[in-house]
């Protein structure tokens, strides 16, 4: 990294702008940064550091950078241009500060805020905008945090020795960062962890082993027997033992089940040769008990033999007794309805109007006769003909009546509608009239609108400037006091000037013998003696003091002349107010007053120009609206008209066909309902005349039937009917069948019952029935051992497969486990090298660290011995001793003048700076020569030079002498007087009433 150009404004002591551009010093190489004290010297590496990382080299505070000699509104803010490789970059930050609030009194809390940029000719790249953005990426570019710069390149004040008396843990992260040796501590803590890992297969396998083992023993349980002890098996060879064991108790457990099955065989043949016994036995018990059970019942199946051979003959004769039962029911239904109808039919003759002589004057007493039935008929229907016609007719007459009614209810509507459509023509025509002036009234104010506006403008234009006249007059008034102070200021400053001038023009002569130092030549006459070097009166006028009164002089002469043109702008205002305000100047409150009332007149105005195109749509509205009413109302009186006469038609139509209805069916009579009343008629009629027809046919049928009835029984067995219904009673076909089915069944179930009974098969049975329940128990207390010695085989097996398949995975797993043994020593034993925990106790990263810090030795050490006449040399030291956690980064120091190494904190103030001098620049060195990711091209040195005598002082010197060459850039904060002389080059930094202001300059004067 390599600073350019350095811009701070508002920050600090530096109230004012400030560029330090770096590449003129870096023609130099080295430079030197002085001024008095308190003077700012050291906030410009505050402003370098903050630019990078936000935060400053001493122990100032971030939230205190604000300079208080700036104005209230000025931000502070620092601007770097820096290089790292080959591109060029540019940062801007500003610190957390309190500013003015835009509105109101009081102030504000900003944040801080920073940006970065890629610079590319005139071009610029935006990278980050966040601090936090902006802080990352700049550590990425420098290649250094905060802290690690500061122990590096930016040394300050009391921090210069840092790095040389650093912890080792802190120079490990510098070193780690310079030289990006991470990659091995990466490599380390891989292998620790693959270690850790080999170690935890091992441990796993470890105890697997002993689970299989605890398993085979759990599994062995069962059979171990009550005198033998429970021990876990040690070994593979305890478990193959445990496998032979367990074969021989699966061949004990076989035998067993051999013989059970031979003794559960026998049981079954038995148990199956007493169950056929048994059930022989059971059928011939059986069957002679149900024997005696059907002799018992011989009686009730002749009983039944005699009643089904009566029924069988009597049914011959059921379809002559049906017939006669069925048609005399006929008749009998026919005559009971037959009276039913006659009474309907009377009832609906007594319900109708205009019949026929014929229909009412038939007989309902008595059957009438099919003939005047037919008549009846007849006539009806002529008649209903009849009143057809006059129905038609008394419709079109209710028709003419609702057509006259209809005309009637229209004329109503509509002359309603017409005095409505007349009342609402005289509003519309009133509201026209209203909407006509005000539309006058709108049209006049918009017309006059624009000389309103014009009006109010100029009233108000007025009235602001007669208000700001006063407020005016006080400015003047101020700015002419303020001019005076500034001219009485100015005459006082070059009084004062006048007065230093004149008083070193006296005291030149002092001065130049106080500056007269033993055996140096003097400056006017060179010789190196001075015998009688003149007092002098009163104090000698330095140079600074002479030019910060020249400066206060030409400040105030420039305070002065702008106070000047400021009174003349606040006398060009007053008088523009005044012109502005004309005759209202003298009365403020007045001219305020007509403002605000030509103010309320346009505004009124205008509020009634906007009115206009609404209230010209509203007149086209009414005009419409007249003409559409206009309309209405003509055709509403012809409609009217035409009502009138259809309407008097109508009802004319109506009275002429009323009057022949009431001609033809009498007054009051409606044809409808006639016609209603004679439906029932005609269908009491109708069906009359076929019950009279069905009556006559079922009579002819009971005789017929009677007949063939008596004829059938002359013939039988039977005396009459009731003996043929006794016999048929409660023996219908199903039943009778059923009867026969149950005497078949008898006596085939007797015949079958008496062949088994006496079969030579069952004759040889005993009188006991056989044992099936002791054979029974016999079998299953054989299937139970059965079953008990295949479960102990079935136990035995598994316990031998899982014994055999436990001892199988034990050995796999056993020589597996040995595998992991000898890779987890070979890799715990590289890791612990790595990491420091094994001999030499030194970690690989701190090997490879501690061979960069022994070349950073190398380098110091060429530059130390020159500078300490070959006194001092850095040594490196096992700072920290077994374990690896310090050791191989510890520095200590050889003094040649004692042979002997001692802690570098032994070392003086002097001794000090110059070995931390020499190692940060070799740390430069070390970094340039391998190559790293980091180049350092800047050092910056706060103070120290004064703690070296005159002679180690040259030796330091001429060491930072040679650095010119190697392009390294190099500042120097320093009071020493002697590096004032040496340096030609560097920044001035001066102090004064508006704070600080520094300059570059190439040739450093007392």
């Amino acid at each position: 990294m390599k600073p350019h150009l350095l811009r701070v404004d508002a920050f600090g002591p530096y109230a004012d702008p400030l560029e330090i551009s770096f590449d003129v010093l870096s023609q130099e190489g080295l430079f030197l940064i002085h001024g008095s004290t308190g003077a700012g010297k050291t906030f410009l590496l505050d402003a370098l550091c903050f630019a990078l990382y936000g935060e400053v080299s001493g122990d100032r505070n971030v939230k205190g950078l604000r300079s208080d000699h700036s104005a209230p509104g000025a931000v502070p803010r620092v601007t770097l241009e820096f290089s790292s490789g080959a591109r060029r970059y540019l940062v801007e930050r500003s610190p957390a500060h309190s500013a003015p609030k835009s509105r109101g009194e009081g102030t504000t809390e900003k944040p801080p805020s920073a940006v970065l940029f890629r610079l590319q000719g005139s071009q610029r790249e935006a990278i980050a905008s966040r601090t936090t953005e902006v802080t990352r990426e700049v550590e990425g570019l420098v290649g250094l945090s905060a802290d690690q710069f500061r122990q590096v390149i930016l040394l300050p004040q009391g921090k210069f020795a840092e790095v040389l008396r650093a912890r080792a843990e802190e120079r490990e992260a510098l070193l780690k960062t310079l030289f990006n040796t991470v990659v091995f501590e990466r490599a380390g803590f891989w292998l620790e962890e693959k270690a850790r890992g080999a170690r935890i297969e091992l441990a796993e396998s470890t105890r697997a082993l002993e689970v299989l083992r605890q398993q085979a023993a759990q599994e062995w349980s069962p059979y171990r027997g009550e005198e033998e002890e429970a021990v876990l098996p040690a070994d593979q060879a305890a478990l193959d033992l445990l496998e032979s064991r367990i074969q021989a108790i699966v061949t004990d457990a076989y035998a067993a089940l051999q013989r059970a099955n031979a003794t559960l065989e026998g049981a079954r043949r038995s148990k199956e040769a007493t169950a056929l016994m048994l059930d022989r036995w059971t059928r011939r018990a059986t069957a002679t008990v149900r024997l005696s059970e059907l002799e018992g019942k011989a009686e009730v199946v002749d009983d039944y033999r005699q009643r089904l051979q009566r029924a069988e003959r009597a049914e011959s004769l059921r379809p002559s007794l049906e017939a006669q039962r069925t048609a005399k029911g006929a008749l009998t239904a026919l005559e009971v309805q037959l009276q039913g109808l006659l009474r309907q039919t009377k009832r609906a003759r007594d319900g109708a109007q205009a019949l026929p002589v014929a229909v009412v004057l038939l007989d309902l007493v008595a059957n009438p006769s099919l003939e005047d039935l037919s008549g009846a008929a007849n006539a009806l229907a002529g008649r209903r003909a009849e009143v057809g016609t006059l129905l038609k007719q008394a419709q079109e007459a209710s028709l003419a009546r609702a057509k006259a009614k209809e005309g009637a209810d229209r004329l109503q509507r509509i002359g309603g509608e017409l005095a409505h459509t007349q009342a609402g023509m005289g509003a519309s025509q009133r509201d026209r009239q209203a909407a006509l002036e005000a539309c006058t009234q709108a049209r006049s104010a918009r017309d006059q609108l624009n000389g309103l506006q014009r009006a109010a403008q100029q009233a108000r234009q007025q009235a602001e400037a007669a208000a700001a006249i006063r407020t005016a007059v006080q400015q003047e008034q101020e700015a002419i006091a303020v001019q005076n102070r500034a001219e009485a200021q100015r005459n006082q400053s070059q009084a004062a000037l006048l007065t230093l001038r004149h008083q070193q023009i006296q005291g030149m002569a002092a001065q130049l013998a106080h500056a007269l130092v033993t055996g140096a030549p003097c400056p006017i006459c060179g010789s190196t003696r001075h015998p009688a070097p003149t007092k002098g009166e009163g104090k000698p006028v330095g140079e600074r003091e002479l030019e910060e009164a020249e400066q206060e002089v030409s400040a105030a002469v420039q305070r002065a002349q702008a106070l000047t043109a400021a009174v003349a702008a606040a006398q060009g205002a007053l008088q523009g107010l005044k012109e502005k305000a004309g005759a209202a100047a003298e009365d403020p409150e007045a001219a305020q007053a007509a403002a605000i009332e030509a103010q309320t007149v346009l505004a009124e105005a205008e509020a009634l120009a906007l009115q206009v195109e609404g209230l010209e749509r509203t007149l086209a509205a009414h005009d419409r609206g007249l003409a559409q009413a206009q309309e209405r109302i003509g055709e509403s009186k012809i409609q009217i008209a035409l009502l009138h006469r259809a309407t008097a038609e109508a009802d004319s139509q109506a009275l002429a066909l009323e009057a022949g209805i009431c001609q033809a069916l009498g007054e009051g009579v409606n044809p409808q309902e006639v016609l209603e009343a004679f439906g029932p008629v005609e269908r009491a009629l109708k069906e009359l005349a076929s019950s009279c027809q069905a009556h006559d046919q079922a009579t002819s049928r009971l005789a017929e039937a009677s007949a063939r009835l008596a004829q059938e029984l002359a013939a039988s067995t039977f005396a009459t009917a009731d003996e043929v219904e006794a016999a048929l009673q409660g023996a219908d076909a199903t039943r009778r069948q059923l009867w026969a089915q149950r005497i078949e069944a008898y006596d085939r179930e007797v015949i079958e019952l008496r062949g088994l009974v006496t079969s030579a098969d069952l004759a040889t049975l005993p009188e006991a029935p056989p044992d099936l329940a002791g054979a029974e128990a016999a079998l299953e207390a054989a299937d139970g051992a059965r079953v008990k010695a295949v479960e102990q085989l079935g136990e035995a097996r598994g316990t031998q497969e899982d014994i055999a398949r436990l001892a199988q995975d034990h050995r796999a797993l056993e020589e597996l486990k040995n595998q992991q043994q000898q890779h987890a020593q070979l890799v715990t034993a590289v890791a612990e090298r790595c990491q420091g925990k094994a001999a030499p106790y030194i970690s690989l990263q701190r090997w490879v660290l501690s061979a960069y810090l022994e070349e950073i030795c190398r380098f110091a050490n060429q530059r130390l011995e020159m500078m300490t006449s070959g006194r001092y040399q850095l040594r490196l030291s096992n700072e920290g001793g077994r374990g690896g956690r310090q050791a191989g980064l510890g520095l200590r120091v050889l003094d040649a003048y004692t042979g002997e190494e001692r802690e570098v904190n032994s070392l003086s103030g002097g001794e000090t700076f110059q070995a931390s001098l020499a190692l940060a620049l070799a740390v430069a060195d070390t970094v340039e020569a391998r190559s790293g990711g980091v180049r350092l091209e800047a050092l910056f040195i706060d103070e120290g030079f004064g703690t070296l005598d005159p002679e180690n002082l040259q030796l330091a010197m001429d060491e930072l002498d040679r650095l010119r060459e190697g392009g390294r850039m190099i500042g120097i904060i320093s009071h020493v007087g002697a590096l004032k002389e040496r340096i030609r080059a560097g920044i001035e930094v001066s102090t004064g009433e508006r704070g600080s202001s520094a300059r570059v300059v190439r040739t450093v004067m007392d």
